[in-house]
């Protein structure tokens, strides 16, 4: 009772506290702000359900993405300086933010898509297992075999097993049917090689 009755009387204290509870009404503008600048990123350059993204909203990703991370930063510092969080670790996950802005600009995408492949592409090759099999899993539904088999079928050997069933379900996918049942590994690079070059997708 004491300790709230100096932490209200003492000035610093009050302010922290008024501070720390507008940053907690910033949660959800978070997480809006994330999902949706996401989803922009994920459908721009591609299309869903038939439909793409106009030109406009594509290039909206990384404007949303800058206001979250914006929000983000007011709200890792509060933290920080109210000594709530790490300050090591609130000014690395901004710096982090930071970077992905940056690659989620036009010029930026457009320039990685040109020497390494498009995102998916450049995914399929992540050291996370977990990010490859989603990228795999990705490649399956975009409808591009030329574009995404090859990289497929190097992920028919993969070392994690999830990534191996994502990258034969994405390329069953893409050709409709299933050549390597219950294989994997090196056979089931062979088959895949054989009918993706009869059907003059692979060289």
């Amino acid at each position: 009772m004491s300790d709230a009755l100096d932490g209200a009387g003492d000035p610093r204290k009050l302010r922290v506290r008024v501070g720390l509870a507008f940053v907690r009404t910033l949660r959800p503008a978070l997480y809006a702000l994330l999902v949706a600048s996401a989803l922009l990123t994920f459908w721009a350059g591609s299309d869903i359900g038939g439909r793409e993204l106009p030109p406009r909203a594509a290039a909206a990703a990384p404007v949303l993405f800058a206001i979250f991370l914006v929000v983000f930063a007011v709200y890792r510092l509060a933290l920080v300086r109210a000594k709530k969080y790490p300050a090591a670790t609130g000014l690395f996950q901004i710096g982090l933010g930071a970077l992905v802005w940056v690659l989620l600009l036009p010029g930026t995408r457009q320039r990685i898509g040109r020497e390494h492949g498009d995102e998916v592409q450049v995914l399929m090759r992540s050291s996370d297992a977990r990010v490859r099999a989603l990228a795999a899993e990705v490649a399956g539904y975009r409808g591009n075999a030329a574009l995404y088999a090859a990289d497929l079928v190097e992920r028919l050997d993969d070392n994690d097993p999830a990534v191996r069933r994502a990258a034969h379900a994405a390329l069953a996918r893409l050709l409709g049917t299933d050549v390597s049942p219950g294989q994997e590994g090196a056979a089931a690079q062979q088959k895949w090689r054989e009918a993706l070059r009869a059907r003059g997708i692979l060289r």
